[in-house]
């Protein structure tokens, strides 16, 4: 190699270092910078439109629960500033005050696969807060439990640093970033990682990064199945020839609202008016006697057989609302079924069968279980029948004495003629 190439390569050498000396220091400013910003997660603003944020809060419940008016709490405990979680240090943050969202009964919400879900969001976290110097505050969010009955309270926690920046001007701030963590789910377990913000829909500007989610299940005071009940399914017979002494069988199946866990058994009870009469000609699984009266276990999710005379009712207690059933009455000759169903106080809707067929309620679609009343009235109706002709039991009877009146009439006959 001559040496007028030697001191151009030199001089190329020396060129490239030149050029990636400055392009590693801007990659290694990238990357501080994705450093300081990417764990917490990305919500930035600017000094004319500073970041901002929300706290979303959804609330699920079965469908057909009417939404309970509650307004959840938020509270912000200090964690640290800079880095630094000494007592001295937390001293200097400021305080944020206990952020609430409300939720009323006219929260319709949507329903997706028998889950209704309302959500709402908090007012703007952090207007109005005023910031002692620029650094990087943290605090830990958590959701203050109550203790309404049938709800179960978020157990998320999440860390949301705010990054406070220096102004244009001598001693202005404004809030350039937010970024969360979650450190609790809402079921109590570990979480971790950065979480990602979403639009706010109530304030303009803000975006939501942290979501706790409560379930609420309510579950109607359980009473004397004779003053009230959940769910009842009544037998009743018409028609002039309907045999009321005989039983009609039933197959009932309840399905646990969503959202409950396990399998769970409720209690039914078969009434005449007031008063209970489960017997075993109702069902073969009858239950001695509890604080009301003999009683039929009745599991989520498997058939119960029953058997209804005229003027019995079969009384559910103890579900959830939410619950869902169907029913179907067996196929009865001579009987024409049909079925009145209230849901959840609403008016009567009617169903009517075919004579010598079966009747079902609750397919495709199961019934819901408000927290009003629900019912189902089956009526089963014996067919028209027209007395006609003689019966042939009768005939004998009836030719005996047509044959005496004939003959009692040939004797009138004969003996006038004699004497004429």
């Amino acid at each position: 190699m001559t040496e007028r190439k030697i001191r151009m390569a030199k001089k190329s050498h020396r060129s490239i270092k030149a050029l990636l000396a400055p392009a590693l220091a801007l990659v290694l400013c990238l990357c501080s910078m994705t450093t300081a910003f990417a764990a917490p997660g990305p919500i930035t603003g600017t000094e004319a439109g500073p970041a901002q944020a929300v706290i979303t809060k959804a609330l699920q419940m079965p469908e057909g629960t009417v939404t309970p008016a509650e307004t959840f709490t938020f509270a912000f405990a200090k964690k640290d500033v800079d880095g630094d979680n000494s007592t001295a240090a937390q001293g200097t943050m400021p305080t944020i005050t206990g952020k609430t969202v409300t939720f009323a009964a006219s929260d319709t919400g949507t329903a997706t696969t028998g889950v209704k879900t309302v959500t709402g969001e908090t007012a703007s976290l952090f207007a109005g807060v005023t910031w002692p110097h620029a650094g990087v505050y943290t605090y830990t969010v958590t959701e203050t439990a109550g203790s309404s009955a049938g709800m179960t309270y978020s157990r998320a926690s999440y860390d949301i640093s705010v990054y406070v920046a220096n102004g244009s001007t001598s001693g202005s701030l404004y809030v350039a970033g937010i970024g969360t963590n979650i450190v609790t789910t809402d079921t109590g377990t570990a979480g971790s990682g950065k979480t990602d913000p979403t639009t706010s829909t109530t304030v303009t500007g803000a975006s939501s990064a942290m979501m706790f989610t409560n379930t609420y299940i309510e579950t109607p005071a359980i009473v004397d199945p004779g003053t009230g009940d959940m769910l009842s399914i009544s037998k009743t017979v018409a028609g002039d020839y309907g045999n009321r002494t005989r039983y009609f069988p039933f197959s009932v199946t309840l399905n646990k609202a969503q959202l409950v866990t396990g399998t769970p058994v409720y209690k039914a009870y078969v009434m005449e008016g007031t008063a209970i009469v489960t017997s075993t000609d109702n069902s073969s699984a009858v239950q001695p006697a509890d604080t009301y009266g003999p009683y039929i276990n009745v599991t989520a999710g498997t058939p119960l057989t029953i058997n209804l005379k005229h003027g019995q009712k079969l009384a559910f207690i103890g579900m959830p609302v939410g619950t869902t059933y169907t029913v179907t009455e067996a196929a009865a000759i001579d009987y024409t079924p049909s079925a009145s169903v209230v849901v959840n106080g609403a008016a009567p809707a009617a169903t009517n069968g075919t004579e010598n067929t079966a009747l079902t309620i609750g397919s495709p679609t199961a019934i819901i279980l408000g927290a009003n009343a629900n019912s189902a009235a089956f009526t089963n109706t014996y067919k028209t029948v027209t007395p006609t002709g003689i019966a042939l039991d009768s005939l004998p009877f009836i030719m005996i004495i047509v044959l005496a009146v004939g003959a009692f009439a040939a004797f009138i006959v004969v003996k006038s003629r004699r004497r004429a």
